[in-house]
């Protein structure tokens, strides 16, 4: 053992001083290869710019959307102008016009409730459906059926589509005592919502 070693064991202070050899410690490479792909990311992020956190939600949100509604505007609104077809059929009524009827008062929605409480995709009021004998105003063919009923009396009373229109809206009565489509605030725009929607499907 030289002088020199012992001169180190006997002084523990300087011995603290000389760096150990140095040696790759294992939890390096861990964090080497952790901060590495960070160390990436962030470069990367300043290359092209903060990340678009709030626009890829909302696209998320968009798409879901889209998926949702996917099915009533496919299938379920398939359905719906099947049955329509039929009770324009089975009531002889002309050719479109319960369906722009239709579109105007729920555009199509089975569970549509107005701020009157009419009801369905017909809007059949509470009393009107009981009258007609719909009594499940959500059940999407016995609602179409008995707003085709009620089309159908209106049209063979008053025997013109403009105030069979304005008669399903107001009600027979309202025609009667006006003499003509009721000049209030809804039944004219009404009248002529459902007959621009009955030209626009190209039926008469």
């Amino acid at each position: 053992m030289s002088a020199f070693t012992l001169f180190l064991i006997s002084s523990p202070a300087l011995a603290e001083q000389i760096p150990a050899p140095a040696e790759a410690p294992v939890e390096n490479s861990v964090d080497e290869g952790i901060l590495a792909p960070l160390a990436f990311k962030l470069v990367e992020h300043r290359t092209a710019g903060p990340a678009p956190v709030l626009p890829v939600r909302q696209s998320r949100l968009a798409i879901a959307r889209t998926t949702l509604r996917a099915p009533w505007t496919n299938q379920a609104r398939t359905h719906v102008l099947a049955l329509i077809r039929t009770a324009e059929m089975r009531h002889a009524l002309p050719l479109g016009l319960l369906e722009a009827l239709v579109e105007v008062e729920s555009a199509f929605q089975p569970g549509a409730i107005s701020r009157a409480g009419a009801m369905g995709l017909s809007q059949l009021m509470p009393a009107t459906a009981r009258a007609l004998g719909v009594l499940n105003p959500f059940d999407a063919r016995a609602n179409v059926d008995g707003g085709a009923r009620y089309l159908r009396a209106m049209l063979d009373r008053f025997g013109s589509i403009k105030l069979a229109l304005a008669a399903y809206n107001a009600g027979p009565g309202a025609v009667l005592r006006s003499r003509g489509v009721p000049a209030n605030s809804e039944t004219p725009a009404y009248v002529a919502k459902v007959l621009a929607a009955w030209s626009f499907g190209g039926v008469r």
